[in-house]
């Protein structure tokens, strides 16, 4: 089968698109064909971001991107709750941020059963300035990545992180710590 041009990899959308579909899109905003922003006006992306091609983020509640963000192919935020990534984020590989649940206790489950017999929580992830969430991790709903925070790959997040930590493992734990001035020091340059 023939791939129509408009999903060929390694395209850019255009900007006149960008600008006329999102919320609001800043500029030197680099998203690639092949990626899925569901609704497109519930999404805000900041300056000198880049969406990976096969990236899905569906907005629910809404979703705010800052800038010098970047999410690397085949990671996605789903689960209808609301989602913000402030400045100078990436985003690993397979990532998923999780921002909403079904609550199995309470009622049927899944979007193909009517809303009226469903239990859903809908949550919110916040990932502050400079922090790295490394390929294949998990990001569950109602967590806080401190600024600067590291997660390693594969690592499962269920609880609020502290600024500056670095953690990895399932259970996840605290193994380190990252230098704050040298990060904040680089980023001043580009401001």
């Amino acid at each position: 089968m023939l791939v129509p041009a408009e999903f060929s990899p390694g395209e850019l959308l255009p900007d006149d698109v960008l600008r006329r579909s999102l919320r609001s899109c800043g500029w030197n905003v680099k998203i690639y064909r092949g990626c899925r922003l569901v609704p497109p006006e519930r999404i805000s992306i900041g300056d000198h971001s880049q969406v990976d091609e096969t990236v899905c983020i569906f907005a629910g509640e809404g979703v705010e991107i800052g800038r010098y963000v970047h999410f690397a192919i085949g990671s996605s935020i789903t689960g209808g709750g609301a989602c913000e990534i402030h400045d100078f984020v990436g985003i690993g590989a397979g990532t998923r941020l999780i921002t909403g649940t079904e609550l199995l206790e309470n009622g049927l489950s899944n979007p193909t059963v009517p809303a009226e017999l469903r239990a859903v929580s809908r949550g919110r992830i916040e990932i502050h300035a400079h922090a790295l969430v490394f390929t294949n991790c998990t990001i569950l709903p109602d967590v806080s990545i401190g600024e600067g925070a590291v997660v390693s790959a594969g690592s499962i997040v269920h609880h609020s992180l502290k600024p500056w930590a670095i953690y990895a493992g399932n259970p996840l734990v605290q193994v380190g710590v990252r230098s704050r001035e040298s990060v904040l020091e680089k980023a001043a340059r580009l401001s």
